[in-house]
């Protein structure tokens, strides 16, 4: 994966690199845990025009899931990730859909491959994960399929694995 990847992924997401000056991060902030450093920013979620299926994708973020990823997860792209975002996601992002077709999906949020999720594992967890902190159900929007409460936990989980892999 090219480090440009790695660090996008990154920025926006609290991660080991916490030093309070007693050397001590929070519970909360270890390796492969999503918890957000600050609030989105409006211009972050993008533009829709009124009526768009995917119009919540500029509205509303939720908290973050602050799931982690477990000792052994067996969570990955190839075994998760690539049939939960193809079933749930790229109606609205994917990299071959512009313009219209995107129904009010942000650019650069394409989810039909890895490295176009990589860099907005934040965002995901956001809309659509579940852990500890919350149950994020602001994606997909109304009258898609929907993923159970299990695998929004699961997206969770392998979003964190993902961050704690980079």
């Amino acid at each position: 994966m090219h480090i440009a990847s790695r660090l996008a992924a990154t920025l926006g997401l609290l991660v080991l690199a916490c030093d309070d000056g007693a050397g001590a991060c929070p519970d909360q902030a270890r390796a492969g845990s999503l918890v957000a450093e600050h609030e989105p920013a409006a211009h972050e979620a993008g533009e829709a025009d009124e009526g768009d299926e995917c119009e919540a994708e500029e509205t509303e973020f939720g908290p973050p899931s602050e799931a982690v990823c477990p000792e052994g997860s067996t969570l990955t792209w190839e075994s998760f990730g690539q049939e939960f975002m193809t079933t749930y996601c790229t109606e609205c992002h994917s990299s071959t859909l512009m313009g219209d077709a995107r129904q009010g999906a942000p650019l650069y949020h394409d989810f039909d491959m890895l490295q176009g999720v990589l860099p907005v594992l934040d965002h995901i967890d956001w809309k659509a994960a579940a852990g500890p902190g919350a149950t994020n159900e602001l994606m997909p929007p109304p009258g898609n399929p929907t993923p159970t409460l299990a695998e929004r936990e699961q997206l969770g989980e392998w979003l964190a694995c993902e961050l704690a892999g980079m």
